[in-house]
């Protein structure tokens, strides 16, 4: 569903994954980018700065503030970011 958040998608998924703030600055629903990182918003400054707080990987973005726009993309929700 185009403009939607990953959050939004992966709970429609029933996935069980942690949220708090859901602004972009807990950073406890990071997920890794597998394919289709093109077809995603662009990374807000306080998701950036969330995600090097955090030591993410480069592929990492937060649920929370990525909208998908287009097309597909494949995520892998990391155990940590499972509740």
């Amino acid at each position: 569903m185009p403009n939607s958040s990953l959050l939004g998608l992966i709970i429609g998924r029933r996935i069980r994954i942690n949220t708090s703030c859901g602004r972009g600055t807990c950073g406890s629903d990071m997920v890794i980018i597998t394919s289709g990182a093109e077809n995603l918003s662009p990374m807000t400054n306080t998701e950036r700065q969330t995600l090097e707080s955090i030591e993410a990987p480069e592929n990492a973005r937060l649920a929370c503030s990525a909208k998908l726009l287009q097309g597909d993309v494949e995520i892998l929700v990391p155990e940590e970011s499972l509740r």
